[in-house]
């Protein structure tokens, strides 16, 4: 298993990261909100792995990280006109938005007709991203139902002895309790917060308004 500095961080090893990460490879990495876990969104072995190590049911998709709108297009129908208002208060930030895939979209997700995407606010994860020219799956880097990790040494050991690299961003630092991002569905109007995180409901809802 290699380990990376994030601070460390250099083009070649960024362009190292990003050529495993887009051959199948897992890695753990830090964002703005938790550690994460991911690989190539459309190599089918690695999210498998994912899911197994996870004990995730793949009836729930795992959401994925971008590093730009463009992409987001590729794999979505429509981005509707009050989630685009969205995305530029919001993006690079903790918010996950559910949109409805088109026919490039439902590789990712198994035949789905949903997909949740995110652009991080973390420059290095986004050049890794840029580099690899996939979504890189973005889900939380712990066994579904446990503690969410803002540190590696939370990482549990089935976690870290199963993964191909760790990018060792140090401690996440956030007030209160680690959260991860809030997750609104943007599929179909009205909107609806499936998960409230980073961002709170009313945030969402005081903005809409304006």
């Amino acid at each position: 298993m290699k380990t990376y500095k994030l601070k460390n961080l250099d083009k070649k090893a960024i362009k190292e990261i990003a050529q495993d990460l887009k051959n199948g490879k897992i890695a753990i990495y830090p964002t703005d909100t938790i550690y994460g876990i991911g690989t190539n969104a459309f190599c089918l072995s690695g999210v498998k792995k994912i899911y197994k190590l996870k004990g995730r049911t793949d009836k729930k998709p795992l959401p994925v990280l971008v590093d730009d709108i463009i992409k987001i297009k590729k794999i979505v129908k429509k981005i509707p006109t009050g989630a685009a208002k969205l995305v530029k208060r919001f993006w690079p930030g903790p918010l996950t938005l559910v949109f409805e895939t088109n026919e490039l979209g439902t590789m990712l997700t198994g035949g789905r007709k949903n997909i949740a995407v995110r652009i991080p606010d973390n420059k290095v994860l986004l050049s890794i991203i840029k580099e690899m020219t996939y979504p890189l799956i973005g889900t939380s880097a712990n066994v579904s139902g446990k503690k969410n990790c803002r540190c590696v040494s939370d990482l549990e050991k089935k976690i870290l002895k199963n993964v191909d690299m760790i990018i060792d961003g140090g401690t996440i630092l956030q007030t209160g309790l680690v959260k991860p991002s809030t997750v609104l569905d943007v599929s179909k109007f009205p909107y609806i917060v499936l998960r409230e995180g980073c961002i709170s409901k009313k945030e969402i809802e005081k903005f809409m308004k304006i």
